[in-house]
């Protein structure tokens, strides 16, 4: 077990793991361990993956208001504890405590008392990164889930990063069929039923992600051409209408914080090379989404924030952004500024 120092009734200052041999998890706490609720103010996090935003865990803290927040994950360690906490407090946003479950057994865990008594006690909750494949596996018609969307409507802050980021939209590239494999975008954009594909739908709730498709590591790992996949068979597949499929796509050390009416502002990590969110609309139907067969796509309106934009999803509109155009056709993406990924 790791050393602790006790400063007070509950308070700790080096995260202690919880754990019984038989138990379907690991979890660390650093703070108080004494439980508190507190009044709490919704937003979303998507962070695009990498090197973690500063401002966006300082912006979850102050709408936790003094609470409890919890990490979520399947692999990984409790580092995240110490940073966000020390974060918090030095911003002048204290938090009760940060703490980190880490599942080990994703069947098991999600109908784990201990599992969901955390969520249900959190006051902001934030999915690092990993493999999304795992908490589709741990979350999808479980208790856990259940737990985390009624917290969620509740009014906590939430959010997640690069795999956490995945499972945010209600149309979520779930990797569950890539089995370690890389599904990139020729081969998406070749056959839009690639069996590297697999999709969930409807899996975490919140008040902002209707209709939403979202993808990170996107401009760094080229990942428009699956992203506009993705966003093809959500209307193929008749989860989306044409022109009502969306998507959010999150460049690396970048992040869009969204408020519970919608308004979107963009987070970037001091010295991030290259950050950048990108907000998708289709405007009809694929012309050929099928198996076997290059997708045939036209005419999906990009929308490129970077620092200082600001954005609607409401209204679906920005300001201090930059508008474009993309077109699929038989599986290879065009742009109307000459660039897939806007200026």
């Amino acid at each position: 077990m790791v050393a602790s120092t006790v400063l007070s009734a509950g308070l700790l200052f080096s995260s202690i793991p919880v754990f019984a041999a038989s138990a379907p998890y690991t979890f660390f706490t650093y703070g108080n361990t004494t439980d508190v609720s507190t009044s709490t103010t919704f937003g979303e996090v998507f962070m695009g993956g990498s090197t973690d935003v500063d401002q966006a865990f300082v912006w979850m803290s102050e709408k936790a208001n003094g609470g409890d927040f919890l990490i979520l994950r399947a692999s990984g360690t409790d580092a995240y504890n110490s940073y966000i906490y020390d974060l918090a407090q030095t911003a002048g946003k204290p938090l009760n405590s940060v703490s980190t479950l880490i599942v080990k057994d994703l069947a098991k865990a999600g109908s784990n008392s201990f599992v969901i008594d955390k969520i249900n006690n959190a006051e902001a909750i934030f999915f690092a990164g990993g493999n999304q494949a795992d908490y589709v596996t741990f979350l999808k018609g479980s208790p856990a889930l259940n737990a985390l969307n009624s917290r969620i409507a509740q009014g906590i802050p939430f959010g997640g990063t690069s795999a956490g980021l995945a499972i945010q939209g209600e149309h979520s590239y779930d990797a569950i069929a890539t089995k370690n494999k890389n599904l990139d975008s020729p081969a998406a954009l070749a056959n839009p039923y690639n069996s590297l594909i697999s999709l969930t739908h409807d899996l975490i709730t919140t008040p902002v992600n209707d209709h939403i498709t979202t993808d990170s590591h996107f401009q760094q790992r080229d990942r428009m051409g699956r992203f506009l996949t993705f966003l093809a068979r959500s209307i193929q597949d008749g989860y989306e209408a044409p022109d009502k499929a969306k998507g959010i796509a999150v460049n690396e050390q970048t992040a869009l914080l969204v408020e519970q009416d919608g308004s979107a502002t963009v987070a970037v990590q001091p010295g991030a090379p290259n950050p950048g969110v990108f907000m998708a609309k289709s405007n009809q139907a694929p012309s050929v989404c099928q198996s076997g067969t290059p997708l045939t796509y036209a005419n999906i309106s990009i929308y490129k924030l970077t620092e200082g934009s600001t954005f609607n999803l409401n209204t679906w509109s920005g300001s201090g952004g930059f508008s474009y155009q993309l077109d699929v056709n038989n599986g290879v993406v065009s742009s109307s500024t000459g660039s897939i990924y806007g200026n």
